[in-house]
């Protein structure tokens, strides 16, 4: 799984680096879904075998993508959904420097119309409601506010890319929506980061050690242990508080987070690559485990 590790720690530091040249762009602005595109195209280098990459048949606008690992020889899965946010620029509307500490994500708080009954409700509440897969937030950071002495000393780390529990902003959203509808404060880096993980807890699960037993990618279960553990550690403090908040955690624990055996639907055979008229955004499936016989997808251009 080395590839997959380095990959991992290499996008946080190629989106960032891209976020800080954007004030040569003008007025234009790089938006969520152009990173999710370099996401999926870095990893249409390690399309094969164990890794197929599907698009809709037409070009989808915001920044969702849905990762599915998948044990071919033990039918076992784990079936993410991943939102995308950026962070807003260091200069404001108004042609002011924003500091780092203040900087937020502006369209965290989207609001979407039901396609039947056109009633307006906030996206963040629709994605942390998704059934049969669990739901996360990619958050897409500068690297001068990776890089920002308010930030870099402290933990968790702030990166080019951050995950974080759609369950965990959630809740965040609607305390501070009720206190304050609209604030800032609401959609703040500073304080948000406390939900914050790495993208290695997904492709590098088990970090530098052979975990992977000689898999090109991990297995569903690998990464739900990673998973679970960075949703144990949560919203911890100190003392009885940070007892409590354990309890709570194990109590509240999504079943989506575990790798279960249920019947999926097996990729067809085909192509790596490959073009798919029944999903509304783009889907990285990664098979490990895989077989001889007709449970492995059988990818025609490989090799």
């Amino acid at each position: 799984m080395d590839p997959l590790c380095n990959l991992s720690r290499k996008l946080p530091l190629l989106v960032g680096s891209l976020l800080d040249r954007e004030n040569v762009l003008g007025k234009g602005r790089f938006r969520e879904e152009t990173f999710t595109d370099i996401l999926s195209g870095a990893f249409a280098g390690f399309a094969g075998p164990s890794l197929v990459i599907e698009y809709p048949p037409e070009a989808q606008t915001g920044g969702d993508i849905d990762l599915d690992f998948f044990h071919a020889s033990s039918g076992r899965t784990l079936a993410l959904r991943i939102q995308a946010k950026r962070l807003n620029g260091a200069v404001n509307s108004k042609g002011g420097l924003v500091k780092a500490d203040v900087r937020s994500y502006e369209h965290l708080l989207h609001e979407v119309a039901h396609p039947i009954t056109r009633v307006k409700e906030y996206q963040y509440r629709t994605l942390a409601r998704i059934t049969g897969r669990l739901p996360l937030y990619m958050f897409y950071n500068h690297a001068s506010v990776v890089a920002d002495p308010y930030y870099v000393a402290s933990v968790p780390a702030v990166r080019g890319i951050n995950l974080a529990f759609a369950y965990d902003i959630s809740i965040d959203m609607d305390a501070k929506l009720a206190k304050a509808p609209g604030a800032h404060y609401n959609k703040r880096l500073s304080k948000l980061r406390r939900h914050f993980f790495e993208l290695d807890a997904l492709f590098c699960p088990c970090g530098d050690s052979d975990g992977g037993a000689g898999e090109d990618v991990p297995s569903p279960d690998l990464v739900s242990e990673r998973l679970r553990e960075c949703w144990m550690r949560g919203r911890a403090g100190d003392g009885a508080r940070a007892n409590d908040e354990r309890v709570m955690r194990l109590l509240t624990r999504p079943d989506s987070l575990d790798a279960r055996s249920v019947a999926f639907q097996r990729l067809p055979d085909g192509p790596s690559i490959r073009v798919n008229d029944g999903i509304e955004c783009p889907r990285i499936t990664l098979i490990s485990g895989r077989t001889e016989d007709d449970r492995t997808p059988d990818i025609t251009d490989a090799g």
